[in-house]
């Protein structure tokens, strides 16, 4: 007889289908007046056994396909009358596969008040599969009785009972095959064989000895398979892996069986060369660049099968029907929102993005539009896990973040921007329970937002450096009071930077460059040029660059001590000026300088403090982009004073059409970065593709240096991660 000691099996699984069981609507008329039936438990037991099996070996709980089982309930009258004939229902549910069925319907004769009968059926499992079988049953499935409390007139307790409910795996019985043989399989965990980077390769599969033997990883042997195409005909499918002469070869596996009835799994390795020597891109294709975006519709079926060859095959569909991509680059990381299964057209929830991306202590802050408004994510930078996130006020839109990280503390802190003119600031910790983000401040003004907003960071993290259309602002970290509010030049119009030293702040207004002490002294420069680059300094703050509309770029000194700042140099090796990164090392005067311009055009610039700028480098004419909107990013050399790689992201044509694109370039501009994609080395070349409609644009690229990684969001609310560890 088997009860409560049953073994554990998979609730969640077989919750639903059970529930379905033992669910029902009690609308019936009161015939019994005080009538209540109820299932006080349920017994199983194995009546008779046609095999030779060892009974004892495989315990109570336990039975061999061929047996006859007998399953009982245990119904009482708890009413204070007697009632009249009611009809009791028994069930079954396969919590693996979750099929149900109904066993049959025995009849009670009557109840006295405080009376109690054990309804039977017996019934034969020679047409049953192996698996895990849970039990129900249910007295007076069709309310005859008018039952006053109908919750427990089922067994397991019915979904009215509330959070009384008993669990259904009280009443369970394993269900074997002579022989070696396991059930169906279940994918552990979701498998994201169509997201945009690396192909995953392991696999973890769930699975139950259904056999009367001992399993271990040699009884079971994996087999791979692919097809191209998938609407009829579709094509047959063909070994993933062949030997020499072109016989299927197995896949590696680990697996954990063990005894009869034992729950397991098995870890398979997929092995994608045949898709390799398919989908590896011509000579031609490779040397253009055009790797990635393609994707050809393929499918993949895992079989598992105990060796012998008497148990049942097993197959896994992944996943009933996926693209999977032609042409997959090995430094691609993952995408957000991940896409763990395919779609047509997006696949994303969010609409848009207008701001890059922060990066801290491998932690990256994304804000992306979605139906209900702008929304703050909180991202692991190495897997795209989400670890938190904030949605802006009803209505309002987001800057971009910036954040810092404390390895001392583990603790991050995060400032972002919304149109209701604040800045938020939150604290950010991983935690056992609550939110990863912590609400700290809002800031106390209210006008710091207003149209275009720059936000930067002093040096030592302690002021956050506003700049907007309302003027620029000093704020403490710390509470968020505005320390100092530049409002008489008005708007600001580039990023702005802040030296630690003298706490000169320094904004461009248009066509002005001004540097402004705590005292309000201040200097100026009118370049009579519009300047369109961030405003950003060597690594010893002793000297300011930035670039103009008309290609120039200048280098201005930081000390402040007459109305008329310091110009130190100035160049114009650009027709346009549209972004401006700085390598110099930490204390370094000297710098060198990457610039892009709107035509497409990029150039390298050496400062060398006391001299000027001196070699100038223009990249070669080859694919590069024929625009560009944004600054390049840079991976820094060990010692900061130069770049190892420049990414940067723009347009390009793409026969009738524009699309976007990301490329990497050596350090002198001279040659395209190259990875290795299926077995060919291509230009680093990324034009984003979804569902076939390219997004609009790739916004500003950010390197974190620290996990080597590349980010980049596009224009339709998606960020890309990118491994550069092949740069270390």
């Amino acid at each position: 007889m088997l009860g409560a000691g049953c073994r554990k099996t998979r609730a969640r699984r077989a919750s639903a289908a059970v529930a379905a069981a033992v669910a029902v609507a009690f609308v019936g008329t009161f015939v019994t007046i005080g009538a209540d039936v109820s299932i006080e438990a349920i017994q199983i037991s194995v009546v008779e056994s046609s095999t030779t099996v060892d009974r004892a070996a495989l315990g109570l709980d336990k039975a061999v396909v061929g047996d006859s089982v007998r399953v009982s309930a245990r119904v009482q009258n708890e009413g204070s009358a007697a009632v009249g004939q009611f009809d009791v229902d028994f069930f079954f549910t396969e919590v693996i596969s979750g099929e149900h069925g109904k066993l049959g319907t025995q009849v009670v004769s009557g109840l006295e008040a405080g009376e109690e009968k054990r309804p039977v059926i017996v019934f034969d499992t020679s047409t049953f599969s192996p698996g895990i079988y849970a039990f129900s049953a249910e007295a007076d499935p069709r309310d005859e009785l008018g039952d006053t409390n109908a919750c427990d007139n089922a067994a397991p307790l019915g979904l009215c009972a509330g959070t009384a409910a008993e669990r259904f795996d009280r009443y369970t019985l394993t269900l074997l095959r002579e022989g070696k043989h396991i059930s169906e399989l279940q994918v552990r965990d979701a498998f994201p064989v169509c997201r945009m980077g690396r192909l995953q390769t392991s696999l973890t599969v769930d699975v139950y000895n259904v056999g009367t033997e001992r399993l271990s990883g040699s009884d079971l042997a994996v087999w791979g398979y692919y097809r191209q195409g998938l609407n009829p005909p579709a094509n047959e499918f063909a070994p993933l892996v062949t030997d020499a002469t072109g016989n299927p070869v197995q896949l590696t596996k680990i697996a954990s069986l063990g005894a009869p009835g034992d729950s397991g799994f098995i870890i398979i390795t997929l092995n994608y060369d045949v898709l390799s020597r398919l989908f590896a891109p011509r000579s031609d294709v490779a040397e253009a660049g055009d790797v990635l975006g393609r994707a050809n519709e393929v499918q993949l079926r895992l079989t598992v099968q105990p060796t012998g060859g008497a148990g049942t095959a097993r197959d896994i569909f992944l996943p009933d029907a996926f693209q999977l991509s032609s042409y997959y680059s090995t430094v691609d990381l993952w995408t957000f929102p991940p896409r763990e299964g395919c779609c047509e057209g997006t696949c994303t929830e969010t609409s848009s993005v207008a701001v890059e991306p922060a990066v801290a202590g491998g932690v990256v802050f994304h804000v992306a539009r979605g139906a209900t408004g702008d929304v703050l994510h909180v991202l692991k930078v190495t897997t795209g896990e989400e670890k938190g996130s904030w949605p802006a006020p009803s209505g309002k839109t987001l800057t971009h973040p910036v954040a810092t990280y404390d390895p001392e503390t583990l603790s991050y802190h995060v400032y972002v921007g919304a149109t209701d003119g604040k800045i938020y600031a939150f604290e950010g910790m991983d935690r056992d329970e609550g939110d990863f983000l912590i609400s700290l401040w809002q800031s106390a003004a209210t006008d710091v937002v207003d149209g275009a907003t720059y936000l930067t960071l002093s040096d030592d993290k302690t002021k956050l450096i506003a700049g907007s259309e309302a003027g620029a602002f000093v704020i403490d970290v710390a509470d968020g009071k505005t320390l100092r509010k530049i409002s008489q030049h008005g708007e600001v119009t580039a990023a702005p930077t802040y030296v630690d030293a003298t706490g000169a702040l320094w904004i461009a207004t248009d066509e002005v460059v001004r540097g402004i002490l705590p005292s309000g002294s201040e200097c100026s420069i009118d370049l009579q040029d519009r300047v369109t680059t961030d405003l950003v300094a060597n690594g010893a703050r002793t000297a300011l660059f930035f670039g103009t509309q008309s290609g120039f770029i200048y280098a201005v000194g930081t000390s402040i001590g007459t109305s008329a700042c310091t110009q130190l140099a100035d160049l114009d090796p650009l027709r346009t000026t549209v972004g401006l990164a700085v390598a110099s090392g930490e204390g370094e005067d000297d710098a060198i300088l990457f610039i892009t311009s709107d035509i497409g055009e990029m150039a390298r610039v050496e400062y060398d403090h006391g001299r000027g700028f001196r070699d100038s480098t223009v990249s070669v004419r080859q694919l590069e982009p024929s625009a560009i909107a944004a600054a390049p990013a840079l991976l820094l050399n060990a010692d900061g004073d130069d770049a190892a790689v420049m990414f940067v992201s723009g347009l390009m044509r793409d026969g009738r059409t524009t699309r976007p694109v990301l490329q990497a370039w050596d350090a002198d501009l001279e040659a395209y970065e190259k990875v290795t994609v299926w077995g060919t080395s291509v230009p680093f070349l990324f034009k984003p593709t979804e569902g076939g409609s390219p997004p609009s644009a790739l916004l500003r690229p950010v390197v974190d240096g620290e996990t080597y990684t590349l980010l980049v969001a596009s224009s339709d609310g998606l960020l890309y991660a990118f491994d550069l560890s092949q740069f270390e």
